[in-house]
């Protein structure tokens, strides 16, 4: 009978955050494991378990995250410097083209590095991470692989700029063809004290310290953060 109070409540808890959204219950499963009642998030990590001797429900053990993400589009992108025009244009460097039936913003082969820019708040439901992935892809076929080079500012509203930026590592393509792959790119100590509502500045641009050869194409940009809930 405790088993079976103990289910009802944790249905109980877990449908109340999410009604309107009950599809969300499949990030949960449960399986009994040497007799206990175990529950699991979608990653597979465990999340609460329970047994006969358990006295009561702790519903302090039952956080629930999960991975949220967001787009940025590429015509948000500006010029990262002052330039003329501030915009990133179809006539500019790097410039907006369509390559393969897809808009990208485009560093040339010719060694252009100038960065790009986009601000976007954080939302309120961050609990924790933070990165950036990025569909690219290469003009053609090179032996060097492109690198993507970033840094991000950081800002509160009214704390201004919370830290100094940091030029980040770069991250190279894995491949040298014109085939897309996904390029992740995650901020180190700049994100340390990132929280809900945060505005965050990503800059990104061709990485001109190597002998890559090819255009840089970068066709899709997005967010992706734990959420609380």
């Amino acid at each position: 009978m405790k088993k079976l109070f103990l289910i009802a409540a944790l249905i109980a808890l877990l449908i109340v955050p999410y009604m309107g959204q009950a599809a969300e219950l499949n990030n949960v499963t449960s399986k009994g494991v040497d007799g206990d009642l175990v529950f699991y998030n979608k990653d597979g990590t465990e999340i609460a378990r329970f047994d006969d001797s358990a006295a009561a429900l702790d519903v302090t053990t039952l956080t629930h995250s999960r991975e949220r993400s967001f787009s940025l589009p590429l015509s948000g992108f500006v010029n990262a410097y002052d330039a003329s025009p501030l915009v990133v244009t179809t006539t500019g460097l790097p410039g907006l083209q369509v390559d393969d039936y897809i808009p990208n913003i485009v560093w040339t082969a010719a060694g252009y590095a100038s960065p790009v820019s986009v601000t976007f708040r954080v939302p309120s439901d961050y609990s924790s991470g933070g990165a950036f992935r990025l569909i690219c892809t290469e003009s053609s076929s090179f032996t060097t692989p492109n690198r993507v080079d970033f840094d991000v500012y950081v800002y509160r509203i009214a704390s201004g700029l919370l830290s100094t930026t940091a030029n980040q590592t770069p991250v190279a393509l894995t491949g040298t063809t014109e085939v897309p792959v996904l390029v992740t790119l995650t901020p180190g100590t700049n994100f340390n004290a990132l929280a809900g509502g945060d505005w965050v500045t990503l800059r990104i641009w061709r990485d001109g310290t190597i002998d890559a050869q090819g255009d840089l194409e970068v066709k899709g940009v997005e967010f992706f953060y734990t959420a609380s809930n």
